[in-house]
């Protein structure tokens, strides 16, 4: 069952009640609304505070950051996606972004720090009379310590240097923050979820499945440390949850399921976002079940489903799996012409798919087209919405594959080499192809590596994030670059998509944030 954030209670509390209170001097002013519970009023018990954890996870899960527009943009950049351009919506998408005109540039940056006051806020109201301590108490404030170190993480892994608030704001002075450097961040994400993994269960009941874990903890801790080169500190984290337990990988006839409806919050998975079929959607709401809907059929459906033309997959990714004979991965990734291939609704590639394949012959490029998280599954497209509300799949942003791969990377660059393999070997043979042959260098291992995670994860968001971390960036993507059947990645959106180097390793600052904060500065090469 996945978390039901829907009680329209929670709305109008966790909307009002955890926005800053800016009182006025003059009592006359102080008028209370009858329809609204003001903060004094709230955080009276546990209730209350299960309330606001909703309304604190609510942000991420929105339009504004993982209901749409961080698939329009971040994770569509890689080298795995080549995007038609579609004026300012795919700016960010075709690295041709312009700070102050491209479209969703200032959406995402709020929204992160909408669910970093709401935790702030939830872990300075607990006190042993309205939240004593006990496993309800880790429960509620493990939740906000993960919610804070997953918003901050994200932060500095688009944008670098951010701010890094840690209490809600008391003077004048606390509403201008300055930046952070993005290892300060790291460093406060790292604390955070030592918190996180010393209070949140190892595992949730029925009612409560999808919320962070003490595994999804030491999961994103690892990956902190990875990013940061701390291999031993990832490796031990990422050891953690595999001696957990806890974990395990679906059986290849199911790996599909890992993007789908289908068995979700399943065995491979450390941490999903929830996500509910609806038809109220109201765009940018604030409210759940009016604006958290999954909205990626958009932004993975092919381009002439998509309203926004969406892309084509580069044939480099298709031949990696070739390469390593893997059809069970390639065939969930991609939907292309092979053998059985079916399209929306199980209608056969071929016939459902005939006019984005006059489309890419159009466009000069493969017919090779998103299946991951395209909803495919879910019916024909005629019956299919164009903002895909009505189909609640969760986006699985953790999964133990995932973990085994980080682990491995890890251990190689520790010389561990034969753990590294046998690591990579399990998530293998799951996809039933070959193991990696024995007493492979570690640069082999390394290249072995990279070329797994694009069979297990592309279509996930995660390639860009790793192209940028390898310093690979400007190999893949950069001037000149021809990796993709002989075009460069982004050749649609022209020579302005190149990698530049020292500016698209990250986002640039929103333009309205800097006029409002005078002590930010942007990003270089904006």
């Amino acid at each position: 069952m996945k978390i039901k954030t829907n009680k329209l209670l929670i709305l109008s509390l966790c909307v009002a009640l955890l926005m800053p209170l800016n009182g006025c001097d003059e009592d006359k002013l102080e008028i209370s609304n009858p329809n609204t519970v003001s903060q004094l009023d709230f955080f009276r018990n546990e209730a209350d505070f299960r309330v606001a954890v909703n309304g604190m996870i609510h942000p991420i899960t929105a339009v504004f950051f993982w209901g749409r527009v961080v698939h329009t943009g971040p994770l569509l950049r890689s080298d795995a996606f080549n995007v038609v351009p579609f004026a300012n919506n795919t700016t960010m998408s075709t690295l041709q972004g312009v700070p102050g005109v491209s479209r969703w540039a200032t959406d995402m940056f709020p929204q992160l720090y909408q669910t970093i006051f709401r935790a702030n806020t939830i872990l300075e109201e607990a006190n042993e009379e309205n939240l004593p301590a006990g496993s309800v108490r880790d429960e509620i404030l493990g939740q906000a310590y993960f919610m804070r170190a997953f918003a901050n993480w994200y932060l500095a892994a688009f944008w670098g240097n951010v701010p890094l608030v840690l209490n809600t704001p008391e003077s004048d002075e606390d509403f201008f923050p300055s930046q952070a450097t993005q290892t300060e961040v790291f460093n406060s994400v790292i604390d955070d979820l030592g918190m996180a993994a010393s209070m949140l269960p190892t595992t949730w009941s029925d009612n409560d499945l999808g919320r962070p874990t003490s595994g999804s903890a030491l999961a994103l801790r690892g990956k902190t440390y990875l990013y940061m080169q701390n291999y031993s500190a990832a490796a031990a984290d990422f050891q953690a949850v595999v001696d957990s337990g806890v974990y395990s990988l679906l059986p290849a006839e199911q790996y599909n399921d890992n993007f789908t409806t289908e068995n979700e919050n399943n065995a491979e998975s450390v941490f999903e976002l929830q996500f509910s079929p609806q038809d109220n959607f109201v765009w940018g709401s604030d409210t759940p079940l009016t604006g958290s809907q999954s909205n990626f059929y958009i932004d993975y459906s092919p381009p002439t489903v998509s309203l926004d033309r969406s892309h084509y997959i580069n044939p480099h990714i298709l031949q990696v799996f070739e390469d390593n004979g893997d059809t069970v991965r390639r065939n969930a990734t991609i939907a292309f012409d092979y053998p059985g291939a079916t399209g929306y609704g199980g209608v056969p590639f071929l016939e459902d798919f005939a006019p984005d394949i006059e489309a890419a012959q159009v466009a000069g490029v493969d017919p090779l087209f998103t299946r991951k998280y395209a909803m495919l599954f879910a019916g024909t497209r005629q019956e299919l919405p164009g903002f895909g509300q009505t189909v609640g799949v969760n986006w699985r942003l953790v999964r133990y594959s995932d973990v085994l791969l980080m682990l491995a990377e890890a251990e190689n660059e520790l010389g561990n080499t034969a753990n590294a393999i046998s690591l990579v070997n399990q998530v293998r043979q799951r996809a039933q192809i070959a193991d990696l042959a024995a007493g492979l260098s570690q640069q082999e291992v390394f290249d072995a590596i990279v070329d797994e995670r694009i069979m297990e994860l592309t279509g996930e968001g995660h390639r860009y994030f790793d192209l940028v971390r390898w310093q690979l960036a400007d190999d893949v993507m950069g001037e000149g670059s021809t990796i993709a059947g002989g075009r460069h990645p982004k050749s649609l959106a022209g020579e302005s998509a190149f990698f530049t180097p020292g500016r698209d390793e990250l986002l640039w600052i929103p333009v309205p944030e800097l006029n409002a904060n005078p002590n930010l500065v942007q990003n270089p090469g904006y």
